[in-house]
């Protein structure tokens, strides 16, 4: 006689020879459940939030440079409607460049032509100590000049209608001394001046 456990043990090996391919396919999809849920789908999940902070992002930085882009193209606008004659007026007011020469020139005409001698000037682009009281700060692209005038001829009017010709002079000039010597009829003054710096 068979035994029972014999008989268990073939009834399992033709149970298991008659339904193996399902046992395998439940197995193999089973494996492949717990991989997609333990693996694939967190995966999927952190790089479908990685793109779509990345294209909020990018929606964003396009919004920005399309306000910017509007922003330039209305400034384009202004610009090419500033006529020809007051961009030159501006050029003359903050100068694009350092031109030493022009300086000479545009310095001894404002005091010879009011009858007044000039004895020496100088020009440096060290930086001022200090602004004066309602100075322009110069900015990080804006370059300056440290004038030293000194000027003889001139009397207690004269000094003062210079000071005034200078303060209403296109090109803007800070007075940071002043000196004047009625009895020898002289004057010393520093001024600051500015350019673009590019």
């Amino acid at each position: 006689m068979i035994s029972r456990e014999l008989k268990n043990q073939n009834s399992l090996n033709l149970f298991l020879n008659t339904y193996f391919n399902i046992i395998m396919v439940v197995i193999v999809i089973m494996v492949l459940l717990a991989s997609y849920f333990l693996i694939l789908r967190p995966k999927y999940d952190s790089t479908m939030t990685a793109i779509s902070l990345n294209y909020e992002q990018q929606q964003r930085l396009y919004v920005n440079q399309q306000k910017k882009l509007n922003n330039l193209k209305i400034i384009a606008d202004l610009y090419n409607k500033i006529s020809v004659a007051d961009l030159k007026k501006f050029d003359g007011v903050l100068p694009d460049s350092y031109v030493k020469e022009r300086l000479f020139g545009e310095i001894d005409e404002i005091i010879t032509t009011n009858g007044f001698i000039l004895n020496s000037i100088s020009i440096d682009k060290s930086e001022p100590a200090a602004p004066a009281e309602g100075a322009v700060v110069p900015s990080a692209k804006t370059g300056t000049l440290n004038i030293q005038l000194a000027i003889s001829a001139i009397d207690y009017s004269g000094f003062k209608n210079l000071l005034k010709l200078l303060e209403t002079n296109l090109r803007l000039f800070d007075i940071t001394q002043l000196s004047f010597s009625p009895s020898g009829n002289s004057a010393n003054l520093t001024l600051t001046t500015y350019y673009y710096n590019k």
